[in-house]
């Protein structure tokens, strides 16, 4: 009997020996070690006999405490490496340094305006400002279309995961249940855990968790101080469309439990890194390029607007920026560029060449319609308020041409009205159709003459604009700014390139830590075969 236990006891060993074998490429398995102990010995009177060996336990190798760590690090990378892809493209979106990246752009459109200033009478020359006007406003745009899309990926990622996240939180219930009616006779299901270890890990890479586990062998889940999984119940998450995210945007998702709608307080992990992009890395980024568009269009058409070019304007034009309302006062309207207390001229010319200049003064209780109501007021002029009821339309009697000047107030280039560009941003930006059909209303001169074809003061004060220091409080010219853009891009995608190298080591040390605790060596194994 005593021999027949020892070699019982062999046999479950070499069973377990070849159990580990067989899974020394199976991610996740810990190897298993058999407990064994003397049998309960026959007492006598002399003392006690014993009876042999007997098996106590299948043991599974593992340590509770790397598992731990391993999921409080695990989330932080997972946010790392989310975050470090999307930096990548942003920067290959601005494609720096090189001939179509927007710095390069920028200086060839103030390069075209300080040749045409040397020569404003040559169509060439203003035909080559149109084009890199055109080239410039382009640029902007794909710039902000590709940042808009980059965004559309990050928020489809948060779509995507939420039914990873819950397909893992039902896999890990259901597991519970099959550990838990597996070890009521007291032994640990041993490969029923380590496949459930597998989905634990494989959750933390998503989203930050904690686990603790019940006396019964099931675990728990939570998601910051909300249960994810409870013994055979997991919650789902809903990934619910919320427009107050961005007023620009409907599309933006935020997270949610499904059972009782309650925020889920996301803080690491892949879901953690794609949300952080974009609510956060790229709309920072989107917003810099939209100042140096809206930065763009108003110091040059505050320029533009005032003055003219070979020819005067005729027909009808309108505003391209609308009001709020056409009763709103105008400094509260909703424009995109400031309005303050000054006023502009109406130049009206007859057939002859000769001009009548008329003031038209903008105050704190000018609004659209008395604004339109005191130009159409103008002899040989007309305005009114367009049919949409947000814009101009301004025009000169038959047989006249008109201009604008003297613009003290910014009123001009806040509504749209005679600018080199229209538009407030990077998505809006573009040349007027009207200077782009005839590049002789590019403005070049101040001269209210218009035999003096000749002046350049207007051309001059637009290239000066590329030494101007109009941002950042007025410290930086739009290529300090833009370079220091780019800088902080640079940086912050370093920076995030560093913590996930910490991190990969991080995780690279624990995993390589819990593999020399629970990973399957051969030379081991058959070693215990041999005994």
């Amino acid at each position: 009997d005593i021999g027949q236990s020892g070699l019982q006891a062999a046999q479950v060993q070499m069973d377990v020996a070849g159990h580990n074998i067989a899974n020394v490429n199976n991610e996740g398995f810990s190897r298993q070690r058999v407990t064994i102990t003397s049998r309960y010995p026959n007492f006598r009177a002399y003392g006690a006999i014993g009876r042999g060996v007997q098996v106590v336990d299948i043991e599974r190798l593992r340590m509770g405490f790397l598992d731990t760590v391993f999921r409080q690090q695990a989330p932080k990378l997972g946010s790392a490496q989310t975050r470090g892809a999307y930096f990548s493209q942003i920067e290959d979106i601005f494609q720096e340094p090189s001939e179509d990246g927007l710095g390069n752009r920028l200086n060839l459109f103030f390069d075209a305006v300080s040749q045409f200033a040397n020569n404003v009478e040559n169509t060439a020359e203003r035909i080559s400002v149109v084009t890199e006007a055109q080239t410039l406003a382009s640029r902007l745009n794909t710039i902000h279309n590709r940042l808009w899309q980059l965004r559309t990926n990050a928020n489809e990622e948060v779509r995507n995961l939420v039914p990873e996240i819950n397909s893992l939180a039902e896999r890990i219930a259901d597991m519970n249940v099959h550990i838990r009616s597996a070890e009521v006779s007291g032994s640990q299901a041993n490969d029923l855990r380590d496949q459930r270890d597998v989905l634990l890990d494989d959750l933390a890479e998503l989203v930050n968790i904690t686990t603790r586990e019940r006396t019964d062998g099931q675990v728990e889940v939570l998601i910051g101080g909300d249960v994810l999984v409870s013994g055979d119940t997991a919650r789902a998450l809903a990934a619910v469309r919320n427009g107050a995210l961005d007023p620009e945007r409907g599309d933006l998702v935020e997270l949610r439990f499904a059972d009782n709608d309650a925020l889920v307080e996301v803080r690491s992990g892949q879901l953690h890194g794609a949300l952080a992009m974009r609510d956060t890395e790229i709309p920072a980024v989107d917003e810099r390029i939209d100042r140096i568009a809206a930065t763009i269009i108003e110091q040059v058409n505050r320029i533009h607007s005032q003055g003219s070019g070979l020819i005067t304007l005729s027909g009808t034009i309108a505003s391209t920026n609308a009001v709020s309302s056409d009763a709103d006062p105008l400094m509260g309207a909703g424009l995109p560029f400031a309005i303050e207390n000054g006023a502009f001229d109406v130049v009206v010319y007859d057939a002859g060449g000769a001009c009548t200049t008329h003031s038209i003064a903008i105050d704190g209780t000018t609004t659209l319609a008395s604004l339109a109501a005191a130009l159409d007021a103008l002899p040989d002029f007309s305005a009114s308020v367009a049919a949409d009821g947000v814009t101009l339309e301004l025009s000169a009697g038959a047989g006249y041409t008109y201009r604008f000047a003297n613009d003290t107030a910014g009123a001009l280039a806040a509504l749209g009205i005679n600018g080199l560009f229209t538009g407030y941003d990077a998505r809006t930006i573009a040349i007027n159709a009207d200077i782009a059909d005839n590049p002789l209303l590019l403005s070049s001169g101040f001269s209210l003459d218009p035999e003096e074809t000749g002046d350049n003061t207007a051309a001059l004060d637009m290239a000066d604009i590329r030494i101007a220091q109009v941002l950042e409080s007025h410290t930086a010219t739009l290529s300090d700014y833009y370079e220091s853009s780019i800088v902080q891009i640079g940086i912050a995608a370093r920076t995030n390139q560093d913590q996930l190298t910490i991190e990969q080591a991080f995780i690279q040390d624990f995993s390589r830590r819990r593999q020399e605790v629970s990973g399957v060596s051969l030379d081991e194994e058959v070693t215990h075969m041999l005994q």
